[in-house]
């Protein structure tokens, strides 16, 4: 008795270790599925993210991509699947929200899978924001700048042309300020007034991400944005009734707006009616601009690290960046590409001109403070509370000490 038990037991366990073996092999094999974590957004870009993972599937057959898309607060809901070890295996990282991410190592470099030829195709300064170390974290997937949109009938009718420099900017506004009016519509935004300190020659943050915008030349930047509200040429969107900058040049109560991409869907169902054009950004002692980006990187706790990568690969390689540039609904960010995004919708090339000057929304781990008293110097300003850019700045900079 006591020898068949002990046989059937060998048998058991044997069986067992082949039906594990078995499993494993399967698994290894047979198809796989990788599950990318993205925010709700139009349908036109779900219908561009459906066509690219469609594409991939064809390519890559044992690769299944199951989309999870976020319908609240993306960050939120995605920093809980982390804390819980549940997130996707790759998911959207915004590049103002990378430094924390790469600081965390909760996502994983991604340069042992990377052709460091094809890696030069990326518009670097867009690349730059998802390094840390001279390792690159994620690749981006598409972009936008910030531009200057004005309206075509009100600058015909004063005569004005589209301005290059700071002087020329004031001037226009100037002129375009009448009958009720404003030349510019400019927000309480540090999103909006740092080009400004970039084109003036100052820095938000030094190389090590520490607050740098005590300088003469920030606050000159600074200075002559709110000048602009101070002197009556411009005004800011609460003050002249509408929520943003978008709905004042849609409503034309202000003349000219600085945002990015995002502008021309919402002008096509705001202010149909209005004729608008796109221009760079009038420049300061030299160019400058920020830059909005968002990358795929692949989750640490991911099961599938070089099916993972090859997803983000392909979503970020040329043919899905083809797709991006065909549907305008983002800048794509190869440089291969650009030009492509260029010849199809050629009124919007000063929004591609731009990214060589710009540098990413992006000043470390610590973004949300410095921005938050950015945010609350350029109010002083423009409230009255004070008068000296210079003094803001540095009260500012003393605040995050």
């Amino acid at each position: 008795m006591k020898k068949v038990s002990l046989l059937l037991v060998v048998l058991m366990l044997t069986g067992s270790l082949l039906v594990g073996c078995g499993g494993d092999n399967t698994a290894s094999n047979g198809p796989v599925t990788i599950k990318i974590g993205m925010w709700a957004s139009s349908p036109a870009e779900t219908e561009l993210v459906d066509k690219q993972i469609a594409e991939f599937e064809k390519t890559y057959p044992n690769i299944n991509i199951e989309k999870e898309v976020y319908t609240d607060d993306y960050l939120q809901q995605l920093q809980a699947n982390i804390a819980a070890k549940t997130e996707p295996d790759v998911y959207y990282l915004d590049v103002y929200q990378a430094p924390a991410f790469m600081e965390k190592e909760v996502i994983l470099p991604l340069d042992e899978y990377l052709d460091k030829n094809d890696v030069k195709d990326f518009e670097e300064n867009l690349l730059n924001g998802f390094m840390k170390d001279g390792k690159i974290y994620g690749l981006p997937k598409d972009y936008n700048t910030l531009a200057l949109f004005y309206n075509k009938e009100m600058f015909e009718e004063a005569g004005v042309d589209v301005p290059t420099t700071w002087a020329e900017l004031e001037e226009a506004a100037k002129k375009l300020t009448k009958d009720g009016v404003k030349g510019i519509v400019l927000s309480n935004d540090a999103a909006r007034f740092i080009p400004f300190i970039y084109q003036a020659g100052g820095k938000v943050v030094d190389e090590n991400n520490s607050p740098a915008f005590t300088t003469s030349e920030a606050a000159k930047g600074l200075g002559f944005y709110y000048s602009l509200l101070e002197k009556g040429y411009a005004d800011t969107p609460a003050n002249l009734g509408v929520g943003w900058n978008g709905d004042a040049l849609a409503q034309e109560k202000a003349a000219m707006c600085i945002e990015g991409g995002w502008m021309i869907p919402f002008m096509k169902e705001a202010g149909p009616e209005v004729d608008y054009g796109i221009a760079k950004l009038p420049r300061g002692d030299k160019e400058g601009d920020l830059a909005f980006t968002v990358a795929y990187v692949m989750s640490k706790n991911t099961e599938h690290k070089e099916e993972a990568a090859e997803v983000i690969k392909f979503l970020t390689g040329k043919k899905a960046q083809e797709m991006v540039a065909e549907s305008g609904l983002a800048i794509p960010t190869r440089k291969s590409m650009s030009q492509v995004f260029v010849d199809k919708y050629p009124e919007r090339k000063p929004l591609v001109d731009m990214v060589e000057y710009s540098k990413v929304y992006q000043f470390g781990v610590k973004s949300s403070k410095i921005l938050d008293e950015l945010n609350n110097a350029g109010t002083k300003l423009q409230k009255g509370v004070e008068s000296d850019s210079a003094r803001v700045l540095k009260e500012a900079a003393e605040n995050l000490k």
